[in-house]
This record gives C-alpha cells, sequence and structure tokens, in this order.
C-alpha cells in the first residue's frame, strides 16, 4: 500500500507514506498506486479531479462533490427515492426558526457544508433557538431536519 496524506500527519502504518501538504509530489504518489481510494469524505474536489486523469479512484469526484454538499446530497435521495426526514433549506435566522415551527421541534440544523460527526449541527428544542444555533453553527445556508430518535448511528 501507497498512501498520500495532504495534511502532514499520516496515520497509516501499514506500507509507504507520502507526506504532501504542499501537492508536491502526486506524481510520485501516482507513479506507485494503479487504483486510488479515500477514507476522509473532506478530500479537495479538486484534487480527486485531478487524480482522476492519471488513475481510477473510487468512489470518483461527483460522489465526493455529493457528499460534501447536504443540499446535493438530499437531492439526490430525493431523486432516488431513499427516504430522509423532512427538511427545509435556510439562509437567516429568521428562516431557521420558521423551519422549525413548520417542522415542529424538535429540529436539527446542519452546515451544508464542512459537518462531520455533529460539527456545525445544532439541535433546536424551540424556534426561539433558531438565533443562537444560527450564530453557533457560522453558515450562511443551512439544512433543517425533523430530529430522528435514535439509539446509535450505524
Amino acid at each position: 500500500f501507497t498512501f498520500l496524506d495532504t495534511t502532514g500527519n499520516p496515520s497509516a502504518g501499514i506500507g509507504e507514506v507520502i507526506v504532501d501538504p504542499e501537492n508536491q509530489h502526486l506524481a510520485a504518489f501516482l507513479d506507485k498506486v494503479d487504483v486510488v481510494t479515500y477514507e476522509f469524505e473532506h478530500l479537495p474536489v479538486e484534487l480527486v479531479k485531478q487524480i482522476e486523469q492519471h488513475k481510477p479512484v473510487y468512489p470518483g469526484s461527483r460522489a465526493i462533490a455529493v457528499c460534501q454538499n447536504r443540499v446535493e446530497e438530499k437531492t439526490l435521495f430525493d431523486r432516488l427515492g431513499i427516504p430522509t426526514p423532512a427538511y427545509r433549506v435556510v439562509e437567516s435566522a429568521e428562516q431557521l426558526a420558521a423551519a422549525a415551527a413548520e417542522l415542529g421541534c424538535p429540529v436539527v440544523a446542519k452546515s451544508v457544508t464542512e459537518g462531520y460527526d455533529g460539527k456545525g449541527q445544532a439541535v433546536l428544542k424551540a424556534p426561539e433557538q433558531a438565533q443562537e444555533a444560527w450564530d453557533s453553527i457560522g453558515h450562511t445556508q443551512l439544512i433543517v431536519e425533523a430530529f430522528v430518535d435514535f439509539v446509535r448511528e450505524v
């Protein structure tokens, strides 16, 4: 195995690691591999597109682009008939409050991009919490979803 690490903090311990935070060694990495995959969905889409010009990449750049944008994810799921909680896209604290009232609290507000493992999220138990949630997330567009009570994530 050969690993390309763009952060300077590689975790791989089972093969050669090419540390490349400045994107100077991509060609050397590509010379050593036949196929490329990744485990981190916040990889720059442009980097995946660049790699696709030389080697097969799984999942491809379109898949990672969709995974990085919750509006695109929801649109795809809707088109494919995959059920999701009811949701609204909002662009202000006022719209967030209205969506919370319409969907019925509790709701979860999530950043459209850059969110993972609870980062960029807030649970609203009442529409009056919209301004605080909006400010804490700090993005210009959010997805607001009906809350799904769960025991654990799969």
